[in-house]
C-alpha cells in the first residue's frame, strides 16, 4: 500500500473504503467550490460514488499503472493528489490536486506535488512529469511555475468544464530539470 510521509504535518496514502465518507464529505460541503476547475465532481453524488472510485484507484495501484493518494494534513483527510496514469514504456506522467479549501495557503500541495516529483524520478525512475492546468486557474497554475516546471505551451479550447471550453496550459519537468535545480 503506497505511503508517504511528506514532512511532520503531511502524510500521502492510498484511500480505502474506510475513507470513503470522509472524501465524500469534504467533497459535497466544498461541491460549488471544487467544481470550478473539476469536472467529475457533479457524479459524485454519493458515498457509493466515492467507495467505487476508490476501489478503481485501488486496482491502478496493484496494477502499477497509477498512483491516487489522500493527502492527510495533521492526520486529517483534506484533499488529492496523483498521478493519475503512469506510462512506464514513455517513462513519464502527470499530476492531478486538488484540496479543500480551507486548508488552501498552507503550502500543502506544493510539498506534496515536491515530495511526489522526487519519488517519481528518483524511486520510480520515470523522465518526465507533466502538469496541466486551465489558463484561468491562476493558483493552480503557480505551483509548476513556483518548482521550475517548463511552460510547453496552450490547448485551446481543449478543456471542457461548466458549459465553457478553456485553454490548458502545459508544463513538464524532466528528471534531469530537477537534478540541476536540486543540486545547483
Amino acid at each position: 500500500m503506497f505511503f508517504n510521509i511528506v514532512d511532520e504535518d503531511i502524510t500521502l496514502k492510498l484511500l480505502t473504503n474506510k475513507n470513503a465518507g470522509q472524501l465524500f464529505n469534504i467533497i459535497d460541503k466544498n461541491r460549488e467550490f471544487l467544481k470550478e476547475w473539476l469536472p467529475w465532481i457533479d457524479s459524485k453524488k454519493t458515498v457509493e460514488d466515492i467507495q467505487s472510485s476508490i476501489d478503481k484507484w485501488g486496482n491502478k495501484y496493484i496494477s502499477n499503472t497509477a498512483i491516487n493518494a489522500g493527502i492527510f494534513f495533521k492526520g486529517e483527510l483534506v484533499g488529492m493528489v496523483a498521478f493519475p496514469e503512469i506510462d512506464w514504456q514513455g517513462k513519464k506522467t502527470s499530476f492531478g490536486y486538488w484540496l479543500s479549501p480551507g486548508f488552501e495557503g498552507k503550502g500543502i500541495v506544493i510539498r506534496c506535488v515536491e515530495n511526489l516529483t522526487d519519488y517519481a524520478f528518483n524511486t520510480l525512475n520515470l523522465n518526465r512529469i507533466e502538469i496541466s492546468c486551465a489558463e484561468d486557474n491562476l493558483r493552480s497554475r503557480a505551483l509548476p511555475e513556483k518548482l521550475g516546471f517548463i511552460k510547453e505551451g496552450i490547448l485551446r479550447d481543449n478543456y471542457y468544464l461548466n458549459g465553457y471550453l478553456h485553454n490548458l496550459i502545459v508544463y513538464s519537468l524532466l528528471k534531469s530539470d530537477w537534478e540541476k535545480a536540486k543540486y545547483s
